[in-house]
């Protein structure tokens, strides 16, 4: 839970005190359930992507391209590569966060 300071009064020359609010993150810190930030989704999320890496891999065995060739991306590291790695690495901070903040909150 994130605690977020409220003003009590929607008039602005008012002087009154501010509440302090508690607000609840939309994630899943139990892991219960099917759909979101269950432990059930991550396994499979997992799963999934260790079989699409293997089969990246294999594929590029048989066909002699790597694997950022096989998708259209040659001639080092693109432009839009490294915008897609900086993009997944600050949703994967957040997330981290998110939830490490909703745990020290309980």
């Amino acid at each position: 839970m994130v605690v977020t300071p409220i003003k009590n009064s929607s008039n602005d020359n008012d002087t009154s005190k501010t509440v302090n609010k508690t607000v609840g993150l939309n994630v899943n810190p139990t892991g219960a359930g099917v759909f979101g930030f269950s432990n059930f989704a991550e396994t499979w999320n997992g799963r999934m992507a260790m079989i699409g890496l293997v089969a990246g891999f294999a594929n590029e065995v048989l066909t002699g391209k790597g694997i950022l060739a096989q998708v259209g991306i040659t001639g080092g590291i693109s432009v839009l590569f490294a915008l897609f790695f900086a993009g997944f690495t600050v949703a994967t901070l957040l997330g981290y966060y998110a939830v490490k903040a909703t745990k020290d909150a309980e």
